[in-house]
């Protein structure tokens, strides 16, 4: 029983599916055609029916036509009037291309022209040149030659000058009178002063024959380093006499080691003490004029120097890499 109620219900089930199905179809069916439609709707809309036999396609293809003639046209004047231009610029650069050439070669041939005139002017000018050194060196012989007669006629006038005076002192008898050791004026040199002796009042030459009248100390001749006409006090002259004067000779003694000269500077302080400096003696002046020797090294004289109560001290500074 079972089975035959299950037979009775299939057809039915089956024919359901196949009305399903067919709907399903006609649906796809009707879709697809939808699109088509509206496919051909849009290339309508879209695009302009083009049939040539339709009046309003074959005026607008005229009209195109017209447009495409009209713009050739232009195009080939356009063309022809660049074709006409570019011959215009062709011609004229042919042209400018020759001028350029005919120039080129003016110039070279200036130029040419312009070597040989510098080539002969070069020439020229190297002969003047030797002209004129020549000359110069004439001219620089001349004087050459005049300056050195001048100096041997001013040396043999001077020369028998100084003989006639020489003949006249001796003729009057000059010499130094009043000789008298002065003061210590720096290391081992004394000044000296004195008068010169027979001279006569109407000579006119007094103070040259001061100068030229030699003074004899400690068997040594010295000319004087000044001389003063006093007049009716006679002529006084001045020496500075640095040989055999053992009371000016100072010395450096009590070498000290002193302290940097300042932090860093790698320098130190050497202290000395002037000795045998003479009462009245300018002791900044001895102080640069006595020599010491320390360390190797040799100095003419103090870099600094004072005076104390105690004395006259002179510093130096020497390299000490513990400064």
């Amino acid at each position: 029983m079972s089975w035959s109620r299950q037979s009775e219900f299939t057809p039915l089930i089956n024919n359901e599916k196949r009305k399903k199905s067919s709907s399903l179809v006609t649906v796809a069916i009707t879709v697809l055609i939808m699109m088509v439609i509206a496919d051909c709707l849009i290339r309508v809309l879209s695009n302009p029916c083009n049939d040539p036999l339709d009046p309003d396609v074959r005026a607008r293809i005229r009209k195109q036509w017209d447009r495409e003639t009209r713009q050739h046209g232009e195009l080939a004047r356009t063309y022809l009037e660049q074709e006409l231009m570019w011959k215009k610029e062709h011609t004229a650069h042919v042209e400018l291309v020759k001028q350029w050439h005919q120039e080129r070669e003016a110039y070279q041939s200036e130029k040419q022209e312009w070597d040989w005139e510098r080539k002969g002017y070069m020439s020229e000018k190297r002969e003047r040149e030797e002209i004129w050194k020549k000359e110069q060196r004439a001219h620089d012989e001349g004087v050459r030659r005049q300056l050195e007669g001048e100096r041997k006629a001013h040396e043999r006038e001077k020369v028998e000058r100084e003989e006639r005076e020489e003949d006249e002192r001796r003729r009057l008898n000059m010499f130094w009178v009043d000789v008298e050791p002065r003061g210590c004026t720096s290391y081992a040199t004394r000044e000296y002063t004195a008068r010169l002796a027979n001279v006569p009042s109407n000579y006119n030459r007094r103070v040259e024959a001061c100068k030229a009248t030699p003074l004899v100390v400690h068997d040594q001749s010295y000319l004087p380093r000044t001389c003063e006409d006093n007049g009716s006090n006679g002529i006084i002259g001045t020496w500075k006499v640095n040989h055999n004067q053992p009371d000016c000779v100072t010395s450096w003694t009590d070498y000290k080691v002193k302290g940097c000269t300042s932090v860093g500077s790698g320098r130190r302080y050497i202290e000395h003490r002037l000795d045998n400096l003479q009462p009245g003696s300018n002791w900044r002046e001895f102080s640069a004029t006595t020599p010491v020797r320390f360390h190797g090294m040799e100095f003419s004289g103090a870099e600094e120097s004072f005076q104390s109560v105690w004395g006259v001290y002179g510093l130096w500074e020497i390299h000490d890499s513990e400064c």
